[in-house]
């Protein structure tokens, strides 16, 4: 009983990989900035379509008014198709799980921020727990383009990756 339910609880506490090699990381994401974005800071969203999260992430970026002075992508993963209205947004780009693979990213939704220079200054979670009732990407704008660290938050939602996938899957069949 205590294997069942430390199992289920991992599924709803247990934050999931961040990627770790920063500068591999820049250096993906960079390549992918669109013209315009040249120069300027950048927020990329890493999300995936089968993701609950992901899904949460798409009603805030859609309802909320996005800071100004910001390039803003998102990556979509996964099966379905994402909301137009994403595509009107935002530079909506369909990635598939080999390209976040090849920059480190196993698990969405993450949040990355690039400065002018092509450096990462934040990777990691939108909020303090799974499916939490604050999203900071907007706070995490805001310090970063002051120039304060921030910590990483968690990174909760879904494994994007078929070896994270599978390793959740083998936690989940405990």
């Amino acid at each position: 009983m205590l294997t069942l339910g430390a199992a289920l609880l991992a599924r709803h506490v247990a934050a999931l990989p961040i990627p770790s090699d920063d500068e591999k990381l820049a250096a993906a994401l960079g390549a992918r900035r669109s013209p315009d974005a040249v120069g300027a800071w950048v927020a990329v969203h890493v999300l995936y379509s089968d993701c609950r999260c992901s899904r949460n992430i798409v009603t805030h970026l859609l309802t909320s008014e996005r800071p100004s002075g910001w390039k803003e992508a998102v990556l979509w993963v996964g099966p379905d198709d994402p909301s137009p209205a994403l595509a009107r947004r935002f530079d909506l780009q369909r990635v598939t799980t080999e390209d976040l693979a090849r920059a480190g990213i196993q698990a969405a939704p993450l949040l990355a921020v690039l400065d002018p220079r092509n450096h990462l200054r934040y990777v990691g979670g939108y909020s303090q727990r799974k499916q939490g009732p604050t999203i900071d990407d907007l706070r995490i704008l805001s310090e970063v383009r002051r120039g304060t660290t921030v910590a990483r938050l968690p990174l909760f939602g879904c494994a994007v990756s078929a070896r994270l996938r599978q390793q959740v899957s083998l936690i989940r069949g405990l």
